[in-house]
């Protein structure tokens, strides 16, 4: 392992025991959380590892058109934006562009560093400064054998999304997206102004999210590789605390080149935050590594902590904020299925539940605001539709029909937009008559065409527009 040589309040502090074995048992006692940033996003590359996100820079140039010479370390993607504003594009644009060029590398091996902390059982609650999801698919990887039972949350300024309980009561691991989760719209962060409207967001007394905040105030912060410089990362873990840093407490980590490069912010933390402690004996992919490395001497079974040990909470799948819904009967899944690969390919958002759910507990509740938070909802018209029995898909249906009914929507502002997929005729009596009164789309067999491609996208951007310029 690495000689480690961390800082404590700016002082060298030459035992490293002195440093690991409170961490470690602060993990063990559940009282750490992950803030986990882009320096953890490595990718193979012939010249050897490269950062995810100089990565998607380099693909968003060429996507766009603008040069990728030059690009400062850490900051490539903002300084992409700032070169295709130069040209005289609108900054709306860069959005769905990226998130095209990160769709493609969704299938890229998971990063190594971000399969480490997984396999740390006792973290619960990962934020992640990050839009990708490499995080969730390392947790759902290590703890779950792939299956995708780890909770996703995302912040963004237009739409303030919160843990829906305390940690304890959630029963799985959860990723939070404390700077938004890629989309077509800028519900994510991209450029440094996108930084600071989060940020001002995330202070506000009406917009922060509280449950969140209540978490990061009572456990101790390990600040990973986030790529925060000048008055971020203070102001990050003063708005977590809640109180002045020098008035002491729990003990933040702090393991970030910005930082520990940075004298004044050294020097700061060591006047005014004595209890953080900042790693300064490698880079944060080799911390990650050693820190891996100690965890699993130190528990070499650690069924202990395994997530299957945990309470599951049951619940519905959880949807993109203004996604559309893709309804339909169990025997279309095929081409419902279709429709929905078209459609992300083009940049939208699809709620569409593989499980087919019943309902619950408070299923229909949740249901119900699922279906009044999307932009626009696609019923699968077919005859797996015209059966007598009870399906629930008509729940769905009927849900739809009461949320379409609070409002008068013109062509251009459509929430309804069945689509038949055989020979069924619209103007059968099982379809509901709002249905048949809308204009619907025939796409035989779940095939989509441009037409339609084209209209979904059009309402759906439409829509995204409207939230994020709602006051």
């Amino acid at each position: 392992m690495l000689p480690s040589l961390p800082v404590q309040g700016g002082q060298t502090i030459a035992e490293s025991n002195i440093f690991w074995e409170p961490l470690l048992q602060l993990i063990e006692e559940g009282k750490v959380i992950p803030i986990v940033g882009q320096d953890l996003l490595t990718i193979a590359d012939p010249a050897g590892q490269k950062l995810f996100y100089a990565y998607l820079a380099q693909q968003l140039a060429g996507y766009v058109g603008v040069s990728s010479d030059s690009l400062p370390p850490g900051g490539e993607l903002n300084e992409v934006a700032c070169r295709f504003l130069a040209e005289g594009n609108q900054i709306e644009d860069i959005y769905p562009a990226l998130k095209a060029v990160a769709a493609k590398a969704e299938t890229l091996p998971i990063p190594e560093p971000l399969l480490q902390l997984a396999d740390i059982k006792p973290l619960q609650l990962f934020v992640t400064t990050t839009f990708d999801s490499f995080l969730t698919r390392a947790l759902n990887q290590q703890r779950f054998g792939g299956a995708a039972k780890t909770r996703v949350y995302a912040y963004a300024p237009t739409d303030v999304e919160d843990l829906p309980a305390d940690l304890n009561s959630l029963g799985s691991p959860v990723v939070y997206h404390l700077l938004g989760k890629l989309s077509s719209t800028p519900a994510y962060a991209v450029t440094q102004e996108d930084i600071v409207e989060f940020f001002h967001s995330l202070h506000s007394e009406t917009r922060r999210p509280s449950l969140l905040f209540d978490e990061l105030n009572r456990h101790s912060l390990l600040i990973l590789g986030s790529r925060f410089s000048g008055w971020l990362p203070r102001f990050f873990m003063r708005m977590a605390k809640r109180q002045r840093l020098s008035a002491g407490g729990k003990s933040d980590y702090v393991v970030d080149a910005e930082v520990s490069n940075d004298t004044s912010q050294v020097l700061f933390l060591k006047n005014f935050s004595k209890s953080t402690k900042i790693y300064r004996s490698g880079g944060v992919l080799e911390f990650v590594s050693e820190l891996h490395q100690r965890w699993r001497e130190r528990h070499p079974d650690d069924s202990l902590f395994a997530a299957d040990a945990l309470p599951k909470v049951a619940g519905p799948p959880e949807m993109e904020p203004g996604a559309v819904f893709l309804s339909y009967a169990s025997g279309d899944a095929s081409a419902a299925d279709q429709i929905k690969t078209a459609l992300e390919a083009s940049g939208v958002d699809v709620f569409f539940d593989r499980e087919q759910l019943q309902p619950g507990n408070d299923w229909e509740a949740k249901l119900r605001r699922t279906i009044h938070e999307c932009s626009l909802f696609l019923p699968i018209i077919s005859q797996q539709t015209l059966t007598p029995d009870r399906r629930f898909f008509r729940v769905e249906w009927n849900l739809a029909l009461e949320e379409a009914q609070k409002a008068s929507f013109s062509d251009e502002e459509a929430f309804l937009l069945p689509v038949v997929i055989d020979d069924t005729s619209i103007e059968h009596p099982a379809i509901p008559m709002k249905f048949r009164a809308t204009q619907w789309q025939s796409l035989p067999g779940g095939q989509p065409i441009p037409a339609f491609i084209s209209r979904v996208q059009q309402l759906y951007r439409k829509y995204q527009k409207s939230r994020v310029t709602a006051p």
